[in-house]
């Protein structure tokens, strides 16, 4: 019996909770912005929960997923795979710099903002992600 499908369920799954993680972040970020300062600190504390017990163990298990697909199935020759993992990097250093500035936010009692740009930049690197990953054109 073959693990292979079940690993990218797996894998899968683990994906559709860290984008769901850092797209909340995201719009999250952009909602509190509009609070007074004051009314942030539950919200933001909320947000690090969520980034804390969702989205970093996500990442976390995307990449175990990922790295053991690629190695079960030889990928790591192709390029197609080296320019996924390059948007991959990209998105996991966003949510590095997400949750740090959420963090720094939280402990200094800054008001929140939202990383520009953030959210088309995810939504563009998980579209070329899902194309290169499916097709696996190069």
């Amino acid at each position: 019996m073959t693990f292979y499908p079940y690993l990218v369920a797996a894998h899968v799954t683990a994906v559709v909770f860290l984008v769901g993680g850092l797209m909340a972040h995201d719009r999250m970020m952009n909602v509190i912005a509009q609070y007074p300062q004051e009314q942030q600190t539950g919200a933001l504390a909320a947000l690090l929960r969520l980034d804390r017990h969702v989205t970093a163990p996500a990442l976390l298990l995307t990449w175990i997923f990922g790295l053991s697909l690629a190695l079960w199935a030889g990928w790591f020759p192709s390029l197609w795979l080296m320019v996924k993992l390059a948007f991959v990097v990209a998105l996991s250093a966003l949510h590095g710099v997400q949750s740090g500035r959420l963090r720094r936010i939280v402990r200094d009692g800054k008001p929140a903002k939202s990383i520009p740009g953030a959210g088309i930049g995810m939504v563009i690197a998980m579209l070329l992600i899902a194309i290169l990953a499916v097709a696996k054109p190069i």
